[in-house]
């Protein structure tokens, strides 16, 4: 939690900072962040295939075997790495396509291609994580991005605003500041996996060519996990780049109430994440009853946490958003899309601890289909009839895709609660369909798994 917590922590650091830069600037970090997350997630949802894989063969005792899946993981970073640098550096024509608002495309465009020089610092991050946090190791997360925050704050600030003789570069600089901490939190996980009992897993131990066969179990895993993401990531962003429509303010009221929902997000991600690893250990080892029981428990605490995140939307929003901005009409705007936030927090948590429960079993294809449906079948075209109007209703502007928005949400939570119940009648059945195969990298030494597959 305080490393997913922690994580958000820098996306609030940029738009509180280009927020008290100008609205023009926030609006363009905005519009920026809504592009980039789409893209960055459905890879890093493809990497995240590694997580379940690592802990599945650390519940069965195979830790020998998870270094080399790290390091075929590595292979395929790289290559999805090659096709986000340049796709980020060439958006400016989907801008101009969807007709935002032409005062922050410049910035917007500047803000992305910054952000581009570190998405191999970024991948590579992540697969080490993956490895430690597929081990059972989180602490190493958690104080590399603590650290990546402390560094963040002073550079961008500098980098906004300027320093001396430097003037800074405004919203832009925000992106710069990003890609310096990307590459800091690689260093730091390379230093993590080597100091600590992750070292066991054999990461360092030699460099592979690609394994076609094991970056394609990877592949067929990893996709629809990243898909799941990408889906429900883009409904979001989609939102964010039609409201450009309605101008800079709506933008910038929408890009608040997002980012302050996205802070709450943190908790149930995070548990979402650690259910992932738990659900995946005690399935490599078979424990069946423990697997039903961290579902159960799982869900639960999701629920409580997002109501308490609820209360506290509820009756914080006017001092919350009055945190982002100056600019009386995107604070009276911000604070009725935080109330409405507030509302769908209960859908919003336990949707995706759903997904991480469905991740943990290598349950990815069928809740990529159920989120299609709700976010996209469902909730976008409801949004966009309630913003901009359908026959005789003229549209409720940015507050109506919100509405979608909640729809969208409400949906997925039913939907994948209800294969979470259909995966616990059958979890027998579900885990010997998704189990890991032996891996043609074993090595001859194993290790017996650690308490986190017991009761």
């Amino acid at each position: 939690m305080v490393a997913q917590v922690s994580q958000m922590g820098m996306s609030v650091v940029d738009v509180v900072m280009a927020g008290r830069y100008g609205a023009e600037d926030l609006a363009g970090v905005g519009l920026g962040t809504g592009l980039y997350w789409p893209i960055m997630l459905l890879l890093t949802g493809t990497l995240l295939a590694v997580t379940p894989t690592i802990a599945q063969l650390y519940g069965a005792g195979r830790v020998a075997e998870t270094g080399a899946v790290a390091r075929q993981a590595i292979w395929l970073g790289a290559f999805l790495g090659v096709v986000v640098f340049f796709v980020l550096r060439n958006v400016e024509p989907l801008y101009r396509l969807l007709e935002v608002d032409p005062r922050a495309i410049p910035i917007s465009v500047e803000f992305l291609r910054a952000q581009s020089y570190g998405i191999f610092g970024l991948l590579g991050y992540l697969v080490l994580r993956n490895l430690c946090e597929g081990m059972g190791m989180t602490v190493p997360t958690m104080v590399i991005v603590l650290s990546a925050l402390v560094l963040k704050v002073p550079l961008t600030y500098v980098l906004v605003f300027g320093m001396g003789d430097f003037e800074g570069l405004g919203g832009v600089g925000c992106g710069w500041a990003t890609a310096a901490t990307m590459w800091f939190q690689l260093l730091g996980a390379l230093v993590a996996v080597r100091v600590t009992r992750i070292v066991k897993s054999g990461f360092f131990n030699g460099i592979e060519w690609p394994d076609w066969v094991a970056i394609g179990r990877l592949v067929r895993l990893g996709l629809p996990m990243g898909g799941v993401i990408f889906i429900e990531v883009s409904f979001f962003s989609a939102v964010t780049l039609l409201i450009g429509r309605l101008g800079v303010e709506a933008v910038a009221a929408h890009q608040i109430a997002m980012n302050v929902a996205s802070i709450g997000f943190m908790i149930p991600l995070a548990l979402s994440l650690a259910t992932t690893i738990r659900v995946g250990a005690v399935v490599g080892a078979q424990n069946f009853r423990v697997a039903r029981r961290t579902m159960l428990v799982a869900i639960v605490i999701s629920l409580l946490v997002g109501l308490g995140i609820a209360i506290v939307l509820f009756i914080g929003r006017t001092p919350i958003v009055s945190l982002y901005s100056d600019d009386a009409t995107v604070l009276g705007v911000a604070a009725t899309l935080l109330l409405m936030c507030a509302f769908f927090q209960l859908f919003d948590a336990s949707q995706v601890t759903a997904i991480g429960t469905l991740r943990g079993f290598k349950d990815a294809n069928v809740p990529m289909v159920l989120v299609l449906l709700a976010y996209w079948i469902v909730g976008m075209p409801l949004g966009i009839a309630l913003a901009f109007g359908i026959g005789t209703f003229e549209g409720l502007g940015v507050i109506g895709f919100w509405w979608g928005l909640i729809a969208g949400l409400a949906l997925a939570a039913l939907l994948l609660l209800a294969r979470v119940a259909w995966v616990s009648k059958n979890i027998q059945l579900v885990s010997a369909r998704n189990s890991q195969p032996a891996s043609r990298l074993r090595m001859e030494e194993t290790e017996p798994s650690d308490q986190i597959v017991g009761s």
